[in-house]
């Protein structure tokens, strides 16, 4: 096929287009595409879902395919319906972000001779050797993006055949839109009033879904710990159908400050309104939004110590962090954070937002995303 084009034609294919890290990834790159090369075909393929809209709204054209099973008979039959996408709409190169419709993807692909990228979003459980080698899809693509040094280095241990091919592009989150400065007194006071959050009350903020790994249940037992006068802890958060887990954590929470806010459409505000932001996951985070978030929201932040988590808050200069699970030295760290002066604050905070800016802005994922695109379709 002619390489004639400046910026080629890009397919991005994923499962579906519900929330979640894939999907908001997917519609960050449409959304660069259109910003700095706005003739350039802008596709995305998936089995639809209540983000189709925003691909539209931000310039690009989504196709609807199966592409939410991990049917074999369907993964061989969407060869075929990729292959016949590419050609009718001169696709240059094809983007996977999920291993079932990876497989598909790259097949098609290699039939109609394009580029094959992948991005891999996480570390993904491999108990035996055929789960490896459904994995390993992600891993086989003519560059292979790792969204932190964390998931490369992971790449690097099981699959170094592949290695040559991997680029780390961290994921990056929107200073632009996460920015305190653009937070008044009064949208804290609001939120903090919708909460219901005593005024004379230090908030202390979990953001993240009601499951398991994310150590809601951390904090809970960590706040037995200390003196909780004046403490609210917000697990903010939806269990999506997790209702054991969730009457698990009502049962910790009797009698401590705890409130349930399943959603919240203004974090920047929900972020500038805490006085600690934490990340308890017991597995490792893959990325960390919900760091990049709080730091560059200058936030006091603690996470723990796995993962990607290190690579964003680097201990005692951008956040602090604590071993996964570890009850009493989460609490202990809780106490010394709430200890900090005004002025210790403020230069972590804004050692935390600089060090987002320069390292994990969205813009800047954007950028090097293109420049891959442009260096692999022009090889």
């Amino acid at each position: 096929m002619a390489k004639t084009k400046t910026f080629p034609t890009l397919l991005q294919v994923l499962p579906s287009l519900h929330s979640g890290g894939v999907e908001r990834a997917t519609l960050d790159m449409v959304k660069g595409i259109h910003q700095y090369h706005p003739k350039a075909g802008n596709y995305v393929a998936s089995a639809g879902g209540v983000l189709v809209d925003e691909v539209n709204l931000y310039g690009g054209q989504h196709f609807t395919l199966p592409l939410n099973t991990k049917c074999p008979l369907t993964i061989y039959k969407n060869i075929k319906r990729l292959a016949d996408l590419i050609k009718d709409q001169n696709i240059q190169l094809i983007h996977a972000r999920s291993r079932a419709p990876a497989w598909s993807a790259l097949r098609a692909a290699r039939i109609v001779n394009i580029p094959f990228i992948t991005t891999y979003h996480g570390v993904y459980n491999s108990n035996n050797f055929l789960k490896s080698v459904y994995n390993s899809i992600m891993a086989r693509g003519d560059k292979v993006i790792a969204i932190s040094q964390y998931v490369a280095n992971h790449m690097y241990t099981y699959y170094p055949q592949f290695s040559s091919n991997v680029v780390v592009i961290p994921e990056g989150v929107d200073t632009d839109f996460l920015d305190p400065k653009k937070i008044t007194d009064n949208e804290i006071k609001a939120l903090k009033q919708e909460w219901k959050v005593p005024f004379d009350s230090k908030l202390i903020l979990l953001p993240g879904r009601l499951t398991r790994w994310k150590g809601q249940e951390i904090i809970l037992k960590a706040l037995k710990l200390l003196d909780h006068t004046h403490l609210t802890v917000v697990l903010l958060g939806d269990d999506q159908g997790r209702h054991e887990y969730r009457l698990e954590l009502d049962n910790l929470a009797k009698g401590l400050p705890v409130k349930f806010i399943p959603s919240c459409n203004k974090m920047p505000v929900a972020y500038a309104a805490s006085d600690i932001v934490l990340s308890c996951s017991t597995d490792p985070e893959a990325f960390g939004r919900v760091t990049a978030e709080a730091l560059a929201m200058e936030r006091p932040y603690i996470g723990t110590n796995h993962g990607a988590t290190p690579e964003m808050c680097i201990h005692g200069e951008t956040g602090f962090l604590v071993p996964p699970g570890d009850i009493k030295a989460l609490a202990e760290m809780i106490k010394k954070v709430l200890s900090l002066s005004s002025e210790d604050k403020c230069s972590l905070g804004q050692q935390a937002r600089e060090h987002i800016v320069k390292n994990f802005s969205l813009d800047m994922m954007m950028k090097q995303t293109l420049e891959l695109y442009q260096k692999v379709f022009h090889q």
